[in-house]
């Protein structure tokens, strides 16, 4: 079995490989199919990611997101740690850890039983796993807030039949790919 490295090079290299309008299409799909998740539905705070690299695009969630009163959150990270602030426009962001836009705001999420995070991720396994850049931010954000609900993203391509994985590792409560 391939190593995380292996996995994270190859993964890496498929995703980046995707064309523009797959992209489009795909995210589109995904964001559709996670509007439709009951914990998508039962959240009050949403916390979602700026997508890099080709990522799974869920910025088509703020606006329905605002317009239905629920908070969204995006990441910064700070000396090392990932904690989710108030996203409240894309006006309002600024080039944070790894040149990812983040929110300018100081209002930082407190989870609760009804907050849901929204994770990408470089490769996904058939039994629920998530692999990550290897920067562990999710993985130590969640341990620390066990409460929160979770979800991951994923284009097709990034799936793969097993992971290496580790005590630490937080597993995603649902992953949502693209068909």
């Amino acid at each position: 079995m391939e190593n995380k490295k292996e996995i994270r090079k190859r993964m890496l290299q498929i995703r980046n490989g995707l064309e523009e309008a797959y992209i489009k299409q795909a995210s589109h799909e995904i964001c559709t199919r996670l509007k439709a998740c009951p914990l998508f539905e039962d959240a009050k705070s949403i916390c979602l990611y700026m997508p890099v690299n080709n990522e799974v695009d869920v910025t088509e969630l703020f606006d329905d997101l605002t317009m239905e009163g629920k908070k969204i959150y995006l990441p910064k990270v700070k000396d090392g740690n990932m904690e989710f602030y108030l996203f409240t426009g894309t006006d309002h962001l600024t080039k944070g850890a790894y040149n990812i836009p983040e929110p300018d705001s100081s209002i930082c999420l407190t989870p609760e039983e009804n907050t849901l995070v929204v994770m990408p991720g470089v490769a996904f396994s058939r039994d629920g796993y998530r692999l990550g850049y290897g920067g562990g931010y999710y993985d130590r954000y969640l341990s620390k807030y066990p409460q929160c609900k979770t979800v991951a993203v994923c284009y097709k391509e990034q799936i793969v039949d097993k992971l290496v994985t580790e005590e630490h590792d937080v597993k995603p409560d649902f992953i949502i790919s693209s068909q």
